[in-house]
């Protein structure tokens, strides 16, 4: 049975392809980058700026832990007023491409909202999963500063750990055995 190539017909892969490409946008993939908003809160606990910047991931999926210290020293400072961390927040669209239509025809999204939002409770690295690729922009952190005062850097002076001095007795009586 002798076969020539040029008679096989590869108009089915060609379709396959061009299918396949109007369904690209539903496929989960890594993330690259990441958007960063920073909410900075005054003495009056009103939110004083929100600043927005987007980070080039050095390793994909995740920030690590010297990129988010370099963050957070970075951004701490605005406009000469010096920000306390008080929260950061990750918001990872983890949907599956299964629930998409479910997820956009839901009235009560509290459900995937508890799913999407998490708080990080450690300066350490911050994980992101794969993500559909229409929803890769909505993947967020959220770094909340609190502004400095007076009165919380007197309070952190002296929660620290203090000395305890014990007096000497000057009457000692020093006891003999017999």
């Amino acid at each position: 049975m002798d076969f020539e190539y040029s008679e096989l017909n590869d108009d089915w892969i060609n379709n396959f392809d061009k299918n396949d490409n109007l369904y690209k946008d539903f496929y989960k993939d890594n993330l690259y980058y990441i958007n960063i908003d920073f909410i900075y809160i005054n003495r009056n606990n009103e939110i004083e700026k929100i600043k927005q910047e987007s980070v080039l991931l050095s390793v994909q999926n995740y920030i690590t832990r010297d990129e988010l210290i370099g963050i957070l020293k970075r951004n701490s400072i605005d406009n000469n007023i010096k920000y306390s961390l008080m929260s950061i927040l990750k918001y990872n669209i983890t949907l599956e491409p299964d629930d998409v239509k479910n997820f956009l025809l839901s009235d009560d999204t509290t459900f995937y909202n508890d799913k999407f939002l998490i708080v990080n409770r450690d300066i350490d690295k911050i994980i992101f999963e794969k993500t559909i690729n229409m929803f890769q922009d909505l993947n967020s952190l959220f770094i909340i500063f609190y502004e400095n005062t007076k009165k919380n850097k007197a309070s952190n002076i002296n929660t620290g750990t203090k000395r305890a001095y014990m007096k000497q007795n000057a009457n000692r009586k020093t006891l003999k055995n017999h």
